[in-house]
């Protein structure tokens, strides 16, 4: 499944940005690391957003949170509503952009907090999802050991893992299991 060029990195950005609290670390524990972890979207980011400051830790903390919420939602209509207050809530707008060469749509703010920009493009990211492929392509590791979201981009709509080392440390634990039994 392909998303568009638009929708891919703030997808991406989306489902990294909530696996940055697992059950055990927080990989935003403190402003440097927001920094480091906002440093890879810079191509995104950079001209379009202020450039991230140590206090916008809270507020990115709190985004992640909510973001977390779409992707737990039980319906359709959860996610939309999630979605949607995350939209009006961080100022996601639609302007048509040029940078490419050919016209395109953007939903973020332009010239403001990172945190603005931040929640506005995760968060029409999972608006585009919902829309063209539905939330069943939101998911939650169903390992034990973990917490990450995923988005499932295969085409059987399939995926029950955030990646290859929780389904395969899943399979081995239920081979194992049935082996004792």
């Amino acid at each position: 499944m392909d998303f568009s060029h638009y929708t891919t990195k703030p997808v991406e950005l989306a489902v990294e940005l909530t696996n940055t609290k697992g059950i055990i670390k927080d990989e935003l524990a403190d402003p440097d690391q927001l920094l480091q972890f906002l440093e890879e979207y810079r191509p995104l980011w950079e001209g379009v957003a202020k450039s991230p400051k140590k206090s916008d830790l809270p507020a990115v903390q709190e985004l992640r949170a909510s973001l977390r919420e779409v992707f737990e939602s039980e319906d359709e209509d959860e996610a939309a509503n999630r979605v949607n207050r995350l939209l009006d809530s961080y100022g996601a707008a639609p302007r048509i952009s040029t940078h490419s060469g050919t016209p395109h749509l953007h939903f973020e703010p332009t010239r403001t907090s990172m945190v603005c920009w931040l929640g506005a493009i995760t968060a029409m990211g999972l608006a585009s999802v919902i829309v063209e492929h539905g939330i069943d392509r939101f998911g939650v590791c169903e390992s034990g050991t973990c917490v990450d979201v995923y988005v499932d981009t295969s085409r059987n709509r399939s995926r029950r893992h955030c990646s290859n080392t929780c389904s395969t440390r899943e399979a081995v634990a239920a081979y194992r299991k049935r082996k004792t039994d």
